[in-house]
């Protein structure tokens, strides 16, 4: 029993509980149950933090106002867009242009604050262009098309440095046809690269990046 379970880690001297609204079960997929989460809050006396598939800041507010928890965390919403909070966009979902701008904005605060290894970089743009790049159906890949060319690109080994993957976000804008003739410019970082680069041009960067290690 949840309660049971909170009230236990309360009464062990807990100063905070935070708890995932969903079961095991649902994995990302299912929907949070607030009402249990409002039940644990309505339980304990210490400050509880709820989470489960929070996308936007509307959404934290009715989360805080239906279930008067203290707080709420995020996960998966600022991996994918980590100006969550500090835009107006209402939901997580992405376009083009804000996708390749989070991207660009992401790579150049890993430019200034290095992560622990390129994987962290990977990890992260994956998340940024899951819902421009990731197949519907993995099963059934149609790989005439650039999306998921480019979306099993970003996983390749030998993408190590800022640099390559700069030149994968201007990859990204030029396929997308997204560049300066469009009506939306390519982040200031990789304007410069957009026109060149092609799936060669960044395999061909990796190995002289590769060589120069």
């Amino acid at each position: 029993d949840s309660i049971a379970f909170a009230k236990r880690l309360q009464d062990a001297g807990c100063d905070c509980v935070a708890v995932h609204c969903r079961k095991r079960s649902d994995k990302h997929d299912g929907m949070a149950d607030w009402k249990a989460g409002a039940a644990i809050v309505a339980a304990l006396d210490v400050p509880v933090v709820l989470n489960g598939g929070i996308g936007n800041v509307n959404e934290a507010r009715s989360v805080m106002e239906l279930t008067k928890c203290h707080a709420v965390m995020v996960a998966r919403g600022y991996l994918e867009n980590h100006g969550l909070f500090f835009r107006s966009r209402s939901s997580t979902t992405t376009t083009v242009a804000a996708a390749a701008q989070l991207a660009a904005e992401y790579l150049d605060y890993a430019d200034r604050y290095p992560p622990p290894c390129y994987l962290y970089i990977q990890k992260h743009l994956r998340w940024i262009f899951r819902s421009e790049l990731q197949p519907a159906d993995p099963t059934n890949v149609n790989y005439s098309d650039w999306r998921p060319r480019l979306w099993g690109f970003l996983v390749r080994p030998y993408l190590r440095t800022i640099a390559q993957f700069r030149l994968v976000v201007a990859l990204y804008v030029k396929l997308s046809g997204d560049g300066d003739g469009d009506g939306v410019r390519a982040p200031e970082s990789i304007q410069h690269l957009v026109n060149d680069v092609t799936f060669k041009s960044v395999r061909k960067a990796a190995t002289s990046a590769s060589m120069s290690g």
